[in-house]
């Protein structure tokens, strides 16, 4: 009967373990970026060719945190979107992030901070690209990934008009 109890609190333990390290295994989707690119004009004359480049401007960059939650943002199309939000997952709790149709995934970081002290939290930052003309929408819910959402949560989010 002793020997019954032993396996049960190993497998109970072995499973606990797993589903620590599968949390610990999630990443963003990534989306292909769709760059078209612009043809350069060129003039051409008999007697000599001219070239003439027209050098895109800049696409815009816009930084977002904490503070712009729950905001709604104009952006033009082809800006860069930022999104840094503090997390600490030693502690369990990551951003479970969902972005609409209108914003294109490029990559996400985690930043540990600089402290060096263990256990302390770091930022996480998202960037997306403002890919469709629209509305568009970033939220996260900041939970540990194996408890059910109860409401309680911090959560954040933005709404986006690309024009």
């Amino acid at each position: 009967m002793v020997q019954v109890k032993n396996i049960y609190g190993i497998l109970i333990a072995g499973f606990l373990v797993l589903c620590m390290l599968m949390a610990g295994c999630t990443s963003q989707p990534t989306e292909p970026v769709n760059v078209t690119e612009t043809p350069t004009p060129v003039a051409t004359t008999p007697a000599a060719v001219t070239t003439t480049t027209t050098t895109p401007a800049p696409a815009e960059e816009f930084a977002f945190n904490e503070t712009n939650n729950n905001e709604t943002v104009t952006l033009p199309t082809g800006s860069k979107i930022i999104i840094s939000l503090a997390e600490n997952p030693t502690t369990g709790y990551s951003w479970n992030v969902t972005s609409a149709r209108g914003l294109s995934y490029v990559n996400d970081t985690f930043f540990e901070p600089e402290t060096g002290l263990v256990g302390a939290g770091g930022v996480h930052e998202w960037q997306y690209l403002a890919a469709e003309k629209g509305t568009a929408e970033f939220s996260a819910i900041y939970k540990r990934s194996w408890e059910n959402v109860t409401e309680n949560e911090t959560t954040f989010a933005m709404a986006f008009t690309i024009e």
